[in-house]
Order: structure tokens, then C-alpha cells, then sequence
């Protein structure tokens, strides 16, 4: 097995040192979330504040990263200001790879700098660099500075500079470099970055791993099998993941005005795969995929005329646009340019317009912005980033919001969990995203398990999306699975089973069957389980919000909460863990975690 390395920087002491990692740790976690949850939970005293210099950042890539198609992925892995739990978000484009190149599988960052500063990695060395002539900067300003013109940028904009709890980390975002942009988005982990005075990471490597002749066959073998036309990516052809709108309009669960609906008139041809394909400019992907699933739109007409996005998401316009009750395609386009220049997560900045929204209509606050406002959206939008006016509330999520302006939860939803807003699926169409969103391991999140795919969006008349038989296994299953690819690390649209990933192992001379790989997944799930249970999280916060059992003003669906508790209990049951949501020693003592418990 190739002798793996990772960069430990301390910005207050001013240094950065390489250390190998242990081979026993790349076989029980092999990378991305499986070994930054393992140095997160090992280092990381339960108390720490998210914000804090003492706080780790975690950057990790995995043993594939880049040699095969749908792997040019990384981690960024810390502890979360928006939950105060474990967060671990993903992002493509060039940036691992370029990470790899440097002979790195990951950084771990602590401390804070005395001023701004970047962390420039070359393959003479590493060194902590003065940013300050970068501050209140862009994150495509920043990669389009002169000063990198030959690295590749992971950066942080203005929101991360003001921690806000919204706040990304963007990659490949300027427009002098070929490839396409990724973000780290959900739970702030760009405010993490801005809390240590960090404005970018800059790497330039050299050539990087390379396969032997087995390797690059099997690498030509997976680029031949993700491109046929029934491949699990096949359906990202044309527009990416904007084709979604169209699905979940269909079946009411396309969060509309502040989760008062599950269908927004006119979605198709006004927000969804129609106007993004009229508007494509072109499709981009990362390194070393063919699938180039990201399509860059310029606004032809509208509020915003000439707004330009690169890797318009169904995510961002499900709570950007139908959320916010706008049609007005040219202004999900500018939202998601202004949040990619602040640096921005869109899914909970979009939920938070939504819901000040919807209590300046119901009265909670006094501003104008309604339903609808393409230009108080973009104000707004910046105001959050900048912490001006709603904007410093709603900076630190909308549950802070709601407990600052009184909102009452069943006129003006909070749809929330452990702090981190809804993506754009509304349970009451598909009642197992509940329990996806409610186990989450860092709060509302689609991407740990998507039910949805399974019952509500199926082409099975059997499916049923209202009951909770079969919800929990299923959810489970999935949980682990993706743990499993997450530190492998791939592309959930390429889609890679065990035996994929036990074949590309293999050819990086790691020894793993598809057994050990399942493991793998199971085994992260517990580990981060016991991370959040140190940080104070019980089986309470595995809830819902109470304004999800209300009824969807056009489909008249709710959650009866009896059919969450029902799934929840089912839960726990196949988790192995006691009815406090805690892993027992028994199966503590099987994943071999008696060190983290």
C-alpha cells in the first residue's frame, strides 16, 4: 500500500508539517468522511466552540481521488457553528486532484492566523501567506487573482469572512481556469475557515499518482459504463439536476412559498428544465469525468437580463425560486451568482429569504420584501453575507431567526432540523425523507439517504409514499452505503457499488472486499453517531418540526406524528442502538469503536 500523507497547518504557531498516516487507518476508514470523522472524533474535545481557534478543519480526499472518473471529490470535515455537531460537506472540480498532485490526501487545520492569511502548498514546501489585500473579496475574484494564476483555489468570500452560519468554501470558481466550480456548502464550514482568518488554500502540485496499464484499463472500462444511456448518470445529460423540478412539481413536494405548498404554477416552463436548457451556455464537469453534469446559464431577459451562474442546481432553485415565489427565471439566476460570489450556501440562504418572507407577510417583522421580490431577494441575499439589518439574524439560520421575531411555527413554518434548513423535498410527499432529514448526521440533509427516489418519484404503483413500512431499512441501507462512497470519496451520480470500489481499490494497491467496504459505511455512521452524542445531541434532536403536520395548502398531505415515531422506533431498532439512539457496547465492541465511545 502507497505510504499516504496529510499536511497538519497551525495558523497561530505558523506551521505546516506533513505526517503519514497509518496504514491501519486507511483500511478501517480509507478517506474523506470515514478519516476526518476518525480525526475529528479523536481530537476534538466535546466543548470546543465551532468558531473557535481550538476547532479542526479537515480537508480530505481519497485514495482514488482523481484517477478515475466521478472521484475528483473531496471532504471538508469539521464541527459545525449552524448544529454544533459533525459536518461534512463534498465538492468536485479540479481542487483534489490538484491536492494529490501535492502528495496529500488531506490537510487538518487548526488555530487562527494573526491576520488574513492563505495557505500556499507547492512541491517545495508549504507556507502561511499574507491575504490581507484580499479582503471583502469575491471567491471568483480571489481565484482570478494574479497571485494564483497557476494554482488551483479552494476560498472563501465576504460571508466567510463575516462567519456567517450560511457560509461556503468555493473551488474552481474563477474564470481564467478551465474546470467546473464545486462549493462546500451546507453547515458553514466557510465560516469555520473565516474564524481561523483564512481566505484560501492555494495548491500547485506536480504530476501526481499514476495507474499501471491495468489501472488505466479499468479506468477507460468505468468512463465507457457511466456513459451508456441507462447508466444511474445518464439522466444529468442536458441540464443536470434542474430536470428535478419538473419531478417534484409533479408529485407536491417542490417546497413552494415558505413550505405553504408542494407545486408552484408554471414551474416547467418558468423555473425548471425548459428556461435552464434556453439558457445553457455550456456544461462543465471535474476533473477526469465525462459526464460534465454542470450547466452554466446566462439570463436572457427579466429582472436581472445578462445574470450568469455556473452549476445551476435543482436544490437552488427549489428554495431560491419556488420557495421565494418567484417565476422570474433571470432571478434564481442572479441569487445563485450573488451566493457563489459572497460564498454563499443556497439551499439555507434560500430558505431563509423564504421564511422572512413569509413573516414580514404575516407581520412578524417590518420590512417590504414579500413573495416574489426578485430584487429585495438579491438585497437580502447580501445582507446575510455582510450580517446587515434582517440579514444579521438571519445569518445565524432561520431557527435563530424564528426565536428572535416570536414567529409562530403554525403560521410561518420553521422547517428546520438541528439547526440546519430543509433541502427541497417536502416530507408530506414522501414521508421517509422525514426520517432521512430527522437521523441526518449533520442535520437536514437530502443526500444521506433520498427515499423519495424510491416511493414518491417511482414508477411503481405499489410504492407508497405515505406509510412507514420499509422506510427505516431503506433509509439505513442508504446511509451506509454513501457513508461508504463519501470516503471512498465519489460522485453520488456515478453512482459506485462495493464492487466498483473494491476493483478501483485494488488498483492503488489496497486490499479490501466488498464486504469490508459495506463495513466501512456502517462502521462511519456509528463513529459520527458517537461524535455527535459527545457534543451533547440526544434522541430529542431526531425530530421534526412541528409545522410539518400541517396540511400542504394544495395536496392536503401532513405527517401524522405517529407515523414518524413509528419509523423512528424501527430506527433505532435495525441501528443496533437502545431507545436513547445510542449504539450499544455490543455493536461498539463489533465495528471496533471502543476508542471513540
Amino acid at each position: 500500500m502507497e505510504q499516504y500523507q496529510i499536511l497538519r497547518v497551525d495558523l497561530t504557531a505558523g506551521t505546516a508539517v506533513r505526517e503519514d498516516v497509518p496504514s491501519e487507518l486507511i483500511q478501517q476508514f480509507l478517506g474523506g468522511k470515514g478519516l476526518g470523522a476518525h480525526y475529528l472524533a479523536s481530537e476534538l474535545p466535546a466543548d470546543v466552540d465551532p468558531l473557535g481557534p481550538e476547532n479542526l478543519l479537515i480537508f480530505m480526499t481519497g485514495p482514488v481521488s482523481g484517477l478515475f472518473p466521478g472521484t475528483c471529490r473531496h471532504a471538508v470535515v469539521t464541527k459545525s457553528p449552524a448544529t454544533g455537531g459533525f459536518l461534512d460537506t463534498y465538492a468536485g472540480g479540479f481542487f483534489a486532484w490538484e491536492l494529490r498532485k501535492a502528495d496529500l490526501l488531506g490537510i487538518i487545520i487548526t488555530g487562527k492566523a494573526d491576520r488574513l492569511s492563505y495557505l500556499e502548498i507547492t512541491p517545495d514546501g508549504a507556507a502561511i501567506k499574507n491575504a490581507t489585500h484580499l479582503a471583502g473579496k469575491g471567491i471568483a475574484e480571489v481565484d482570478d487573482d494574479p497571485t494564483f494564476a497557476d494554482y488551483r483555489v479552494a476560498a472563501i468570500g465576504p460571508a466567510g469572512e463575516n462567519t456567517v452560519f450560511t457560509a461556503a468554501i468555493g473551488n474552481n470558481v474563477g474564470s481564467t481556469k478551465s474546470g467546473r466550480s464545486g462549493f462546500n456548502g451546507r453547515g458553514g464550514p466557510g465560516a469555520v475557515m473565516g474564524s481561523k482568518n483564512l481566505k484560501a488554500i492555494a495548491i500547485a502540485g506536480g504530476k501526481g499518482p499514476r495507474l499501471d496499464d491495468q489501472g488505466k484499463a479499468l479506468r477507460k472500462t468505468l468512463s465507457t459504463k457511466i456513459m451508456e444511456p441507462d447508466s444511474a448518470s445518464s439522466w444529468l445529460a442536458d441540464a443536470g439536476t434542474t430536470a428535478i423540478v419538473d419531478w417534484t412539481n409533479g408529485v407536491n413536494v417542490l417546497p413552494t412559498r415558505n413550505w405553504h405548498s408542494g407545486s408552484f404554477e408554471d414551474a416547467a416552463a418558468l423555473i425548471g428544465h425548459e428556461p435552464v436548457v434556453e439558457n445553457l451556455v455550456s456544461r462543465e464537469g471535474c476533473y477526469n469525468c465525462p459526464v460534465n453534469c454542470g450547466p452554466h446559464v446566462k439570463a436572457s431577459e427579466g429582472a436581472f437580463p445578462g445574470a450568469e451562474a455556473d452549476k445551476l442546481e435543482y436544490e437552488t432553485i427549489g428554495l431560491g425560486a419556488s420557495n421565494t415565489g418567484n417565476g422570474d427565471f433571470s432571478n434564481i439566476v442572479k441569487f445563485a451568482e450573488l451566493c457563489d460570489h459572497l460564498g454563499l450556501d443556497t439551499i439555507s440562504v434560500g430558505a431563509a429569504v423564504a421564511f422572512a418572507m413569509d413573516a414580514a407577510e404575516n407581520g412578524y417583522i417590518d420590512d417590504p420584501i414579500r413573495f416574489g421580490d426578485s430584487h429585495g431577494q438579491a438585497k437580502l441575499t447580501e445582507d446575510i453575507a455582510y450580517r446587515r439589518g434582517l440579514g444579521a439574524v438571519l445569518a445565524d439560520g432561520i431557527r435563530a431567526a424564528a426565536k428572535a421575531w416570536g414567529v409562530d411555527d403554525s403560521k410561518v413554518p420553521v422547517f428546520e432540523i438541528k439547526g440546519l434548513e430543509f433541502p427541497a423535498y417536502d416530507p408530506r410527499g414522501s414521508v421517509g425523507m422525514a426520517l432521512a432529514y430527522a437521523t441526518s448526521d449533520r442535520g437536514a440533509c437530502h443526500m444521506r439517504s433520498w427515499p423519495i427516489a424510491n416511493d414518491a418519484l417511482s414508477e411503481d404503483e405499489n410504492a407508497d409514499p405515505f406509510g412507514p413500512e420499509g422506510k427505516a431499512e431503506f433509509i439505513i441501507g442508504e446511509q451506509d452505503e454513501n457513508c461508504a462512497e463519501w470516503s471512498l470519496v465519489g460522485c453520488d451520480f456515478i453512482g459506485y457499488g462495493a464492487e466498483d470500489a473494491s476493483t478501483m481499490l485494488k488498483a492503488v494497491g489496497i486490499d479490501m472486499s466488498e464486504e469490508e467496504y459495506g463495513a466501512l459505511g456502517r462502521r462511519v455512521w456509528n463513529l459520527v453517531r458517537l461524535f455527535n452524542l459527545k457534543q451533547g445531541w440526544t434522541s430529542d434532536d431526531d425530530y421534526v418540526p412541528a409545522a410539518i403536520h400541517n396540511p400542504l395548502e394544495d395536496s392536503g398531505k401532513a405527517l401524522a406524528p405517529e407515523v414518524f415515531e413509528a419509523m423512528k422506533k424501527d430506527y433505532y431498532q435495525l441501528r443496533g442502538w437502545d431507545e436513547a439512539g445510542r449504539p450499544t457496547a455490543a455493536l461498539i465492541a463489533d465495528l471496533r469503536l471502543g476508542d471513540y465511545a
